[in-house]
């Protein structure tokens, strides 16, 4: 029996395979009277509805970049045949053709992969602009670093430039009289001026025995940057029972003329002083102008020290600073004690210290001769006072032994007192005492230096 050739698609002509509703390559209606409404029974009571267009218009194909082609298997090839013709892609509506195959041939098309243009971009200027800062960041640094050595640089080239001028300067500039013409500073021969004034600082007796002025001095380091230095050559002498420490760099001064105080910045032996040792040394002063040293001023103490000045003119009177001392030799009986106040000592330094500003040291000496049966205690803190004007005060040292033995005869020692500067009138107070046999009663005694 003949085939039947299949029906034709009423819109473009392919042949449709049996049961196909739609066109494999319009996708148009394989049944023509698929959109026509039925006829309405007779009687119906619905109105009859106006026949429609069975078809709407055709939109214009879209790029083929819009669609592309969806990924799906390879069908199996058609029986041989009539219907063994290859299937014309749609155009047009290639998801309407797609879906038509896989309902044909039971494949399940892959979705279309999403267009590049609507996939996000991501944005990369954030991650940019932080690369951009960073590497700006690192180049500024860099330039401030090399800007920063540079100058360094300069500058020392600079500073080593003026130091280099000013020693050439000093070194080829000598004036025969050592002035130095309106402040500027000259190379000038060491000049001496005699001094030989003695003053007792710190218990230490220091005599000035001259001053000299030169540009500088060969076994001083430290004032080799200074225009001029004055050096002050001393003899030191030692005549307490320890080592005594000096620290004329806080304690050594030089005052010029228009009252400047200039400290002492090095000195040739800062140890101690050791017990009856007398030693030479010098202490060196940097100034800025030619000074005249006999306008000069040498000043022992510190800010909080008494301070003794000496004039280093060659004829300056000192005295005023010099020990003076006083013999009384008054007795009194205290807790059946015979005492002797011997000597008494004004001094502006004592035990190895200066006493403090405006203040000085009044050292007593007494003897005692114990005739009882009974030790004596010596505790001078206690019950030993000196009084002048309104002031009393304790001492603040003394030689005496602990105790002073029953029998004992010239039993020596001296108390120590500081007392003001202003006065010269002192009465030595003996406290009454109620833990002795017998007990003591207050015992006066007056002198003046």
């Amino acid at each position: 029996m003949a085939q039947s050739s299949p029906p034709p698609c009423p819109q473009c002509g392919t042949p449709i395979a049996p049961g196909q509703r739609f066109c494999s390559n319009c996708g148009a209606t394989a049944d023509p009277g698929f959109s026509k409404p039925t006829a309405a029974a007779s009687g119906e009571r619905y109105p009859q509805v106006p026949e429609m267009a069975t078809e709407l218009p055709v939109p214009p194909p879209p790029p083929e970049s819009y669609y592309p082609p969806p990924a799906s298997p390879t069908p199996p090839p058609p029986p041989e045949g009539i219907y063994n013709q290859p299937i014309q892609p749609n155009t047009y509506y290639p998801e309407q053709q797609a879906q038509n195959f896989s309902q044909q041939q039971g494949y399940q098309a892959a979705p279309a992969p999403v267009p590049p243009y609507a996939k996000p971009v991501k944005d990369s200027s954030k991650s940019v602009l932080s690369q951009i800062g960073c590497g700006v960041l690192l180049v500024i640094l860099l330039i401030v670093g090399i800007c920063g050595g540079i100058g360094y640089a300069v500058y020392r080239w600079a500073a080593s430039n003026a130091n280099s001028t000013t020693t050439s300067t000093t070194s080829n500039t000598t004036t025969s009289n050592g002035s130095g013409g309106n402040g500027t500073p000259q190379s000038i021969p060491p000049t001496t001026t005699q001094v030989n004034s003695t003053v007792t600082y710190a218990s230490v007796d220091v005599t000035v025995i001259n001053a000299q002025k030169a540009s500088s001095f060969s076994d001083d380091d430290a004032n080799s940057n200074s225009p001029y230095v004055v050096r002050l050559n001393i003899k030191e002498h030692n005549p307490t029972t320890g080592n005594v420490y000096m620290f004329y760099n806080d304690n050594l001064h030089l005052i010029l003329p228009d009252g400047t105080s200039v400290a002492a910045t090095s000195e040739h032996d800062s140890s101690g002083i050791g017990q009856a040792v007398t030693r030479t040394n010098w202490v060196d002063f940097p100034v800025s102008t030619n000074v005249d040293v006999s306008k000069l001023t040498a000043r022992f103490g510190g800010a909080k020290e008494a301070q003794m000045d000496v004039p280093l003119t060659g004829s300056a009177d000192v005295s005023k600073y010099q020990l003076k001392t006083i013999t009384p030799n008054s007795t009194f009986t205290y807790a059946g004690l015979n005492w002797t106040l011997t000597t008494v000592t004004s001094s502006w330094s004592a035990n190895g210290k200066q006493a403090d500003s405006g203040m000085r040291y009044i050292v007593v000496t007494l003897k005692a001769n114990n005739p009882t049966q009974n030790n004596f205690y010596m505790f001078p803190n206690d019950y030993v006072r000196l009084k002048s004007d309104t002031t009393t005060s304790s001492p603040t040292d003394n030689t005496f032994s602990s105790s002073i033995a029953a029998g004992t005869t010239n039993s020596t020692g001296t108390i120590t007192f500081l007392m003001s500067q202003s006065t010269s009138s002192f009465t030595l107070v003996m406290l009454p005492r109620t833990d002795t046999t017998p007990p003591a009663t207050q015992v006066t005694t007056n002198f003046q230096i």
